[in-house]
């Protein structure tokens, strides 16, 4: 990845960081996994960073290019990403259950290696169906 790096914090649970997952920066200090269909709000509308490896000192990428888990079906470059309801992921759907929090992150920039402009939008909408 490729931008505004950080170096702070540590892992939830005193582990490593999966590359390419998404995670959000609790009020503890801990990078924790994102989740858009879940009761903790804070897991969809916080600080979100890209884990660069499987330590702090590789890095949270807030914002630029970087390469994510796959983002599912249609893979249309272009196409806004949205918070999953995967622990840690990001996908062309927006989330459409009852509670789900919708929130866009960025945009598909490659399909087939799922490279993508990470900015997450400092807005959400919790869905209420």
């Amino acid at each position: 990845g490729n931008g505004d790096v950080v170096y702070f914090g540590g892992f939830s649970g005193g582990g490593g960081g999966i590359a390419g997952a998404i995670y959000y920066y609790t009020s503890g200090g801990e990078w924790t996994p994102t989740d858009a269909n879940t009761a903790d709000s804070a897991k969809a509308s916080g600080l979100l960073g890209v884990a660069l490896g499987g330590a702090i000192t590789d890095g949270i990428l807030l914002r630029g290019t970087v390469t994510l888990g796959d983002v599912g079906d249609p893979e249309t470059i272009g196409l806004p990403l949205f918070l999953s309801g995967t622990s840690g992921m990001a996908t062309t759907t927006a989330p459409a259950a009852n509670g789900d929090t919708v929130r866009i992150v960025g945009y598909l920039l490659d399909g087939t290696n799922d490279m993508v402009w990470f900015n997450p939008d400092n807005t959400f909408v919790e869905v209420t169906a």
